[in-house]
């Protein structure tokens, strides 16, 4: 007993460190993103927003979740086939829980949710996220790069987007690596395997097994097409939502420069920050608005308009979906 309770409290102390690093992060980059700004004058652009650009930024960015969900039930389904209706509430409920906790909470509490509706291992559900946020980093690489091809004397992205890029790039050739060579790697990992105690083994096998079969959702050319389809579908959509935040506001910009504005946008989602991406959110914004001359008080009203209206609407409906569930759990 005196065991388990010390196992709690480091998984606790755990959490509450890794929680603590993304409040800590979010709070420096809302230093970085305010200081010199005048507040005043952003709560003064706030007042000059065109709602019907938000209505429209809102519905486009809301589209993308039936392609995410169909992407997310193409990995699925070697684990299990689920229809579109199945899987529309956990991914709404988890990126509600992106939005409102810190550090992504959302993914962990996604694997959870679907696990325990669909009957599922949350190992394998984890697994399948694993290989989705992989795709979205692949696509945030090519980004990237492009924005190193469009602004070559500018250094927006430095050693972050670097080391993110390298994350992204190790952990999608070891999925295609495993993908290609299945029968070697069960072979090695058994071996590392036999190297534990009895017990531990035995704890790691079955939720191994579950996990890398997740880690196979997508061993053909003809999958990996159709899950690029739908994640270029997906960040294109986004971008377009962030365009349409932007013009709310009357600010126009070059085609480049919506590019360099989603990029730095999606580069901050990726760090472990607190709910809802403060902080990072609004730092991309004023970094990247303002190499096309907007004021960092202009800049600050857009990054927060857009996280009212995009994160906003998504969580709007994932409290929704998550009430509803928590009505209908007492009659199961």
């Amino acid at each position: 007993m005196p065991r388990e309770g010390f196992e709690g409290g480091s998984v606790s102390l755990k959490t509450w460190l890794y929680r603590s690093t993304g409040i800590l992060v979010s709070a420096f980059f809302v230093y970085l993103a305010v200081r010199q700004a005048n507040l005043s004058e952003s709560l003064r652009v706030l007042g000059t927003v065109q709602p019907g650009w938000l209505v429209a930024a809102a519905l486009v960015y809301l589209s993308s979740f039936p392609v995410r969900t169909l992407r997310w039930r193409l990995i699925l389904r070697v684990q299990k086939v689920l229809s579109l209706r199945e899987l529309m509430a956990p991914v709404f409920v988890g990126y509600t829980v992106n939005n409102i906790l810190p550090a992504r909470a959302g993914e962990i509490y996604r694997a959870h949710f679907l696990g325990r509706r669909a009957g599922m291992s949350r190992s394998g559900v984890a697994a399948s996220i694993v290989v989705e946020r992989t795709l979205d980093g692949l696509m945030l690489v090519c980004v990237i790069f492009l924005v190193f091809v469009l602004f070559p004397q500018e250094h927006y992205l430095g050693a972050t987007a670097l080391f993110t890029g390298l994350i992204f790039l190790t952990l999608a050739a070891g999925i295609l690596f495993y993908s290609l060579t299945v029968d070697k790697s069960h072979r090695v990992i058994d071996r590392g395997l036999g190297l534990l105690p009895l017990a531990l083994r035995e704890f790691l096998v079955s939720r191994l097994s579950f996990f890398l079969r997740g880690i196979r959702g997508i061993s053909t050319v003809g999958g990996f097409l159709e899950a690029g389809i739908y994640t270029t579908l997906v960040w294109i959509l986004d971008a377009c939502a962030i365009a349409f935040v932007t013009a709310s506001f009357g600010v126009t910009l070059p085609l480049v420069g919506f590019v360099l504005v989603f990029a730095l946008v999606a580069l901050s989602t990726t760090l472990p920050s607190g709910p809802g991406y403060v902080g990072p959110f609004q730092y991309a914004f004023v970094v990247s608005l303002g190499t096309f001359a907007v004021s960092r008080e202009t800049a600050l009203a857009i990054s927060v308009v857009a996280q009212l209206a995009l994160l906003g609407s998504v969580s709007l409906i994932g409290i929704a979906l998550l009430l509803k569930e928590q009505l209908r759990a007492p009659g199961r």
